[in-house]
């Protein structure tokens, strides 16, 4: 599974205080093994970038960045998709994004992050490692780049111990995109092949998601050999709220050494439906001339705009041409006033899906020619 979380950077970012000037200059370390990499480089101070993921680097922004920013999974079963978010401050007085991320394994995934982080400003980048694609213990690395005015390259090194005892199948629940409203399930397969025979899932730990979570014994060993399988089953609740779901279910098990096992859960919860942008803005436009821009309004399944209320004031709104329903459709919104001043009208977005409204803000301003 590539790519499966999702993430909401603009509902993740959140404000703090104080920035700090200019980032110093750095070269950008190119990765072990790399084409063109110099047989030999000096010694170097680590890249300021690693500051960036330190867990409290809002509140004391001064300290030294680490060599590294490093993360242990720890021992999990076989196949387990690991997930780790990690929260980016920037905490220098420039807009900062993330320009590049190489990875040394194929093991490796990211979310990609596109938002530009203006000073003060924190967003999530999260990390998977798919023990799936290796057993025992296996430390691997990402450089991610920072730019574009000021470079540099975070490194951080995540690793994980992949069990043989114990297995996942799938490794993770990604429940993909799914209507608001849907109650869907999706099982996970635990096997355990080790040769104590009283090993067992025993309860599961409060889920912190919208889910209900169950697991059953589907087969054990006989009194001369260990092994066991359980079918866990999770399903998401029709009250989930729309956005971005990416948590972590923990099982007990009888096992005082690895009292734990977790399941990733992804997935979107999307809106009957959804708009974007999500206000219309018109800036100085002279009285007389007409400007004109177009609003993207899309749904978990085909659909139909049967209206827009609320047109006025020199702002209306063209549909759509009739035609087969679509999960995606435009509208365009038109400003042409007639006099100077400001206008704030809200418009309604009606459609044949149930529970099917949504509204659009617009403000535009209009200035004498």
């Amino acid at each position: 599974m590539r790519r499966s979380f999702w993430l909401s950077a603009a509902g993740g970012l959140s404000l703090t205080v104080g920035v700090i000037a200019a980032p110093p200059a750095e070269t950008v370390p190119t990765a072990p093994g790399a084409v063109g990499a110099p047989a030999a480089q000096p010694a170097q101070a680590p890249p300021w970038a690693n500051k960036f993921f330190l867990p409290d680097i809002a509140t004391n922004r001064e300290q030294p960045a680490p060599p590294a920013i490093v993360h242990n999974f720890g021992e999990v079963p076989h196949g387990t998709l690991c997930v780790q978010k990690f929260i980016i401050t920037n905490i220098y007085d420039v807009p900062m994004q993330i320009t590049d991320v190489r990875k040394s394994c194929t093991c490796l995934d990211y979310v990609p992050m596109t938002k530009i982080l203006q000073p003060n400003e924190t967003a999530e980048f999260t990390v998977t490692m798919n023990t799936g694609k290796f057993v025992g213990l296996n430390a691997q690395t990402f450089y991610v780049t920072f730019g574009p005015k000021y470079v540099s390259t975070a490194t951080i090194r995540v690793q994980a111990t992949s069990r043989t005892d114990v297995s996942l199948t799938p490794g993770a629940v990604a429940f993909g995109t799914v209507p608001q409203g849907s109650r869907i399930s999706q099982s996970v397969q635990v096997k355990y092949s080790g040769r104590t025979r009283e090993w067992k899932l025993t309860e599961v730990v409060p889920v912190q998601g919208p889910f209900d979570v169950r697991f059953v014994e589907t087969s054990r060993g006989g009194p001369l050999r260990g092994g066991a399988e359980y079918s866990v089953e999770v399903t998401l609740k029709p009250n989930a709220t729309p956005g971005p779901i990416s948590e972590q279910i923990s099982i007990k098990t009888t096992d005082p050494t690895h009292p734990i096992v977790q399941i990733a859960v992804s997935g979107t919860v999307a809106a009957p439906i959804e708009i974007a942008p999500n206000k219309v803005r018109f800036d100085g436009v002279p009285v007389g001339q007409m400007v004109t821009q177009r609003v993207l309004v899309r749904a978990a399944k085909p659909f139909k705009i049967v209206g827009v209320e609320g047109a006025a004031d020199g702002v209306t709104v063209e549909l759509p041409a009739a035609g087969a329903p679509l999960q995606v459709q435009f509208l365009t919104v038109k400003f042409e006033p007639k006099q100077a001043g400001t206008v704030t009208p809200q418009l309604l977005v009606r459609t044949d899906l149930e529970g099917g409204t949504t509204t659009l803000p617009v403000e535009a301003e209009a200035i004498a020619k």
